[in-house]
């Protein structure tokens, strides 16, 4: 490293009140960890419940929870990026807590838990789960007990990205009004059955003013669940209609793709759910525009599938590129869609990164920044079928996303 780049990187640590004695790398991540002994970190009730073996600390024995209360940033985080690798042995749980304070009995009552548990059946609530706010259900690819697995944590304001492995499983913007503050980390020791092992425990601190995004409101519906108010039908000749609380979309003969399309929208969360005829491939477009100078005004853009095919929550370029996640390695992502019956997806766009989920499990992991706006349209496919085929919606639901640096 030249002699600029140290001065550089210095300078930057003693900015984020790190010691300069603490080892970074070259991309910013600090150990919180020597791999030795607890030194800058502090067990709660039960002590003894922690102890370092083959260079990872060990949560077993009674309740108990290890802060961190090292020299980095002094113990206090707001902003960052979080790494640890984690293994369980069967039947186990534990935790991760992010803005938390030392407590010496009990549970923390501060701060926020990202779930530790592949296989303890006590608890529903499975690994990577942003706990009491997003859960990861137990369809999705979970790690393996006793196999080594990474939690990747990223805090940016008040939004919470939760990887694990490298796949997206949390995505969570908390309202204005619940905004998150700061404090610590812990590892967490559940009960005597469980035992837990944490290592290569790191941190990449952030700004506090990093650029990130906001949720001014909370969910809002989309269908009131009686008409077609607020949404117009463009392109084909499909029959949408208000049936039971749902919208049916029914296919015509001879129609083109259809779209029933709502107002704009930019960055967001969209929940809703699907039930279609196997018969029918239909989808779900975002972000989609329908222009005069482009093809007439064909629809077009971004489309999250819906399909009994095992591409369903895959994303499509309608009338543009075709796919955009080709990636159909993940057996989980390809089982998520349940023919004949209602599934739920979600959908998460913030600036060129667009990640989807269906009924819980992650599918698709998209960046691309062609169309940073436009509407939702619900899409009724041509279909060459003798008789008319059908896609029902409903609980379709919408919480918009403001960057705090618009700029």
């Amino acid at each position: 490293m030249r002699t600029q780049h140290i001065i550089t990187l210095l300078v930057a640590l003693s900015l984020a009140g790190v010691s300069v004695a603490q080892e970074a790398n070259a991309e910013g991540w600090i150990s919180l960890f020597n791999g030795k002994d607890l030194e800058g970190w502090r067990a709660s009730e039960n002590k003894s419940s922690f102890s370092v073996r083959d260079g990872a600390i060990v949560a077993y024995g009674r309740r108990s929870h290890l802060f961190y209360v090292g020299p980095v940033n002094n113990a206090v985080f707001k902003n960052f990026e979080y790494k640890v690798d984690v293994m369980t042995e069967p039947g186990s749980n534990g935790g991760l807590y992010f803005h938390t304070q030392y407590r010496e009995t009990g549970w923390p009552n501060q701060g926020h838990e990202v779930q530790v548990n592949n296989t303890f059946e006590k608890d529903p609530r499975r690994t990577g789960s942003f706990y009491g706010k997003c859960d990861v259900p137990k369809e999705a690819a979970l790690p393996k007990d006793n196999t080594w697995f990474t939690e990747h944590i990223v805090v940016r304001g008040n939004r919470v990205v939760v990887k694990v492995n490298g796949q997206t499983f949390v995505d969570w913007t908390q309202p204005d009004d619940q905004a998150f503050t700061r404090g610590t980390f812990a590892l967490q020791g559940h009960d005597p059955k469980s035992r837990v092992h944490y290592k290569n425990i790191m941190v990449k601190p952030l700004p506090d003013d990093v650029p990130t995004w906001t949720a001014p409101k909370d969910f809002v519906p989309l269908f009131d669940g009686e008409s077609l108010e607020g949404w117009e039908q463009k392109n084909g000749t499909a029959h949408y209609e208000v049936e039971e609380g749902v919208i049916k979309g029914t296919t015509v003969e001879g129609s083109p793709n259809s779209f029933l399309c709502s107002k704009p929208y930019s960055d967001f969360e969209l929940h809703f759910e699907v039930l279609v005829d196997s018969r029918l491939n239909s989808g779900v477009q975002i972000r989609s525009n329908s222009l005069p100078e482009y093809r007439n005004g064909r629809v077009h853009g971004y489309q999250v599938e819906i399909a009994t095919n095992g591409t369903a929550g895959f994303i499509y370029d309608e009338a543009r590129r075709g796919w955009l996640s080709e990636d159909r390695t993940d057996p989980a992502a390809q089982a998520a869609f349940k023919d004949g019956q209602w599934n739920r997806f979600r959908v998460v766009c913030v600036g060129d990164s667009i990640r989807t989920w269906v009924n819980g499990v992650p599918v698709a992991e998209v960046v691309d920044s062609m169309t940073a706006t436009g509407f939702f349209g619900l899409q009724v496919h041509s279909f060459p079928g003798d008789s008319p085929a059908w896609v029902k919606w409903r609980n379709i639901e919408i919480k918009e996303l403001k960057p705090t640096h618009p700029d």
